[in-house]
């Protein structure tokens, strides 16, 4: 009786350590994440004009791709500008931030998910017809720019504009765009494709033109707040690992291609919102 006591003790022993890593192991994957990004992203990401609290995108239809199969949900929400989605993602209010590059300072509150969605090509926006020389940064010196708060172009930009650069920040891509067209500033700092799309459906794009060497070129990418619940050793790997595989897949460049013409499909629908227009703030960088 006391060998079957026993034995009973221990299978009832097992069976608890089972169940408990078993209940660890899902705890490391959420059901849900919030998410969030800079909303004057598009195609990548931008505000939905029939809900403007949500976000869509090819980041966002990318994220769901990645995480379909543990069947997590994306809830990507508008929580206020590009700085202010940062600042959310710092603190810990949300677990995602749908697309970023990397700067020191960003990885000291988020982990990033490699390998990147795709490279982009940040470049200088002048007014048609203004363009200049721009053979190195220092080009720029002497001129006065815009672009968002917190807008990061590669650490090597960043640390050479902040030394030697006149660059305000706003808190709109469009307020920027207003002020260059209208000549208050000598140039706009953005990505090339999104600057574009903007223009395209703004109705400012055939007065904007480009320099035709690119400032920097940097990999976007997602992160996970350190602050998040739903950041774990685990749920990195498995983030790393389908990211790997679906850019083999090229779901990147497809994804990006059908949030273009769903972009272009709803501006001609009706005015898109992006962020909220025309509030500047002047910020040295």
């Amino acid at each position: 009786m006391s060998s079957n006591y026993a034995s009973g003790k221990a299978f009832c022993i097992a069976l608890v350590v089972a169940s408990l890593f078993v209940s660890t192991a899902r705890s490391e994957f959420c059901d849900r994440l919030l998410v969030t990004g800079n909303p004057e992203y598009p195609p990548f990401l931008w505000r939905d004009q029939e809900d403007p609290n949500r976000l869509i995108g090819a980041a966002v239809d990318l994220l769901k791709e990645v995480v379909s199969p543990r069947k997590i949900t994306v809830d990507a929400q508008y929580v206020g500008p590009w700085s202010r989605a940062q600042v959310e993602a710092r603190i810990g209010n949300i677990d995602m931030l749908a697309g970023a590059f990397i700067t020191e300072e960003r990885q000291t509150y988020m982990d990033y998910v490699k390998p990147e969605m795709m490279a982009m090509s940040n470049v200088i926006f002048v007014r048609k017809g203004q363009s200049f020389p721009l053979q190195d940064w220092s080009d720029l010196e002497g001129k006065l720019g815009d672009t968002l708060i917190n807008n990061s172009f590669g650490q090597a930009f960043d640390s050479f504009a902040e030394k030697n650069l006149k660059i305000e920040e706003v808190r709109s891509i469009d307020s920027a765009f207003d002020r260059l067209i209208l000549g208050k500033t000598d140039y706009v700092i953005y990505e090339e494709f999104q600057g574009y799309a903007i223009g395209e459906t703004r109705g400012f794009a055939e007065k904007i033109e480009h320099l035709d060497n690119p400032i920097s070129s940097e990999g976007l990418y997602f992160t996970v707040s350190r602050k998040s619940k739903c950041n774990s050793e685990a749920f990195r790997k498995f983030l790393d690992e389908r990211m790997q595989q679906l850019v083999r897949e090229g779901r990147p460049e497809k994804l990006t291609e059908e949030a273009m013409e769903l972009w272009r499909e709803k501006s001609r629908r009706s005015s898109v919102t992006l962020a909220e227009p025309h509030s500047v703030e002047g910020i040295s960088s």
